[in-house]
């Protein structure tokens, strides 16, 4: 879980409603909070900011399942159905809130932005605000009205900035750097006098629809690679008869998020994080394709040798957008490489969807075998946004407080992984 800190003191979180005006107008406090004087021209243009928790957020699924489909950019891993259920299965100290902005119309208020940050804990360098980003989700893009964009962005701005006393940054995690989100933001950074930065930048495989599979996994390679995935095609089809079914019913989803669940922890991540393994989350990849499956939002592919899977993906749909979400094989069959037929089959599939525009890898950067299967990138990256306009010295703390993080941890990850003499993944 990305439990990094940001500095805001815990009451805050008890249902705050905040009426979020100009950049530098003072917040008022509706309910729970100490309150500060009123911005009257914020409360008239009726934009009012809420930090809400997981069961509280709940009660409003319609009003968010309705700004999923108007927002100006896409993200299945905040899908209700998705982001909601594995809030609930946190132990209640680490889940996040979810800071939702409202605009209050002629008939009733309209959910305008959505974005899930992680509870306080100490921060190294200056305080910053922090998106939540459990590492079960590939992505950590809010969810901005498309009619909306610059109002909801800037009122999540300010109040993210609000509820930071003494706070140096606010952090956008894994947000796309060429997606309107990312423009929004940085645009709301710049009308308020805030500066912004632009952290650890990566890319990682994505898949476009209308392209020849031969072809994309040649253009990377050589065709040597495909003779020879067909050639272990061949073998398997010796096995048995070789299928290749997606499930997608609602009535069928969760025979099939079983069967995944299973093949995932008989191999080497039964260990090393398999779903199986962690009640909790086993028990939200069951409720969260059951939903999104009754929205047509998921789909598990399965490459079958005579009815039984031997290499499963999971993929989630929202906005037009497909993430290849998860995969697992058997590897009692590693020779005949199941996980790399399976890709070649979802290639075929979503490249003949014309109405997915992009399906995400959501691999690690230089992940080997689906960087030579998908030549197009997705560049991802977090962005850093000054938290008060009026002390850049903060921000700078901040984002240098950030960087030691960073490399802290990855050193410790890189010694871990030597102690225990295991590949780091």
């Amino acid at each position: 879980m990305a439990t990094a800190p940001f500095w805001i003191s815990r009451p805050s979180f008890s249902r705050a409603s905040v009426a979020i005006g100009r950049p530098a107008a003072s917040l008022r406090v509706v309910a729970g909070v100490e309150a500060t004087p009123r911005d009257v021209a914020a409360e008239a243009r009726g934009v009012v900011v809420e930090a809400l928790d997981a069961e509280q957020m709940a009660a409003f699924t319609r009003d968010w399942a309705d700004l999923v489909a108007r927002a100006v950019e896409p993200n299945g891993f905040l899908e209700p159905g998705f982001a909601l259920e594995l809030a609930r299965h946190f132990p209640a100290r680490f889940r996040p809130s979810f800071v939702a902005v409202w605009k209050r119309g002629a008939a009733a208020r309209r959910l305008i932005a959505l974005f899930p940050i992680v509870p306080p804990s100490f921060a190294l360098g200056g305080a910053v605000t922090r998106g939540w980003l459990h590492k079960q989700a590939a992505l950590a893009t809010p969810l901005l009205d498309r009619d909306d964009v610059d109002e909801a962005a800037t009122a999540l701005v300010g109040f993210l900035a609000s509820y930071a006393p003494g706070g140096g940054a606010l952090l956008f995690p894994t947000l796309p750097i060429s997606g309107p989100a990312f423009a929004a933001l940085t645009r709301a950074a710049q009308a308020t006098g805030r500066g912004w930065r632009v952290t650890d930048p990566r890319e990682r495989a994505l898949l476009q629809p209308g392209g020849d599979p031969r072809e994309l996994w040649t253009r990377n390679g050589s065709g040597k690679a495909l003779s020879e995935l067909r050639r272990r095609r061949r073998r398997l089809e010796e096995a048995g008869a070789l299928t290749h079914k997606i499930y997608s019913e609602p009535a069928e989803i969760g025979g099939a998020a079983e069967a995944f669940l299973a093949l995932e922890a008989s191999g080497w991540k039964a260990t090393r994080g398999a779903l199986l393994g962690h009640p909790s989350l086993a028990t939200f990849m069951r409720s969260a394709t059951r939903l999104l499956a009754r929205e047509g939002k998921c789909k598990i592919h399965s490459l079958e040798l005579d009815g039984k899977p031997i290499a499963m993906g999971v993929v989630i749909e929202s906005g037009g957008r497909a993430y290849f979400w998860k995969i697992a094989y058997d590897e009692s069959l590693r020779a005949q490489a199941p996980g790399v037929q399976l890709v070649y089959a979802l290639t075929e599939t979503q490249t003949r969807r014309a109405e997915i525009d992009t399906t995400d890898s959501c691999a690690i950067p230089g992940h080997a075998m689906i960087e030579r299967s998908w030549p197009e990138r997705l560049t991802v990256c977090d962005l850093m946004i000054q938290a008060n306009p009026h002390a850049p010295s903060r921000f700078a703390a901040a984002c240098a407080g950030e960087k030691l993080r960073r490399r802290l941890r990855a050193s410790a990850k890189t010694a871990f992984y030597r102690v225990m003499k295991r590949k780091e993944r």
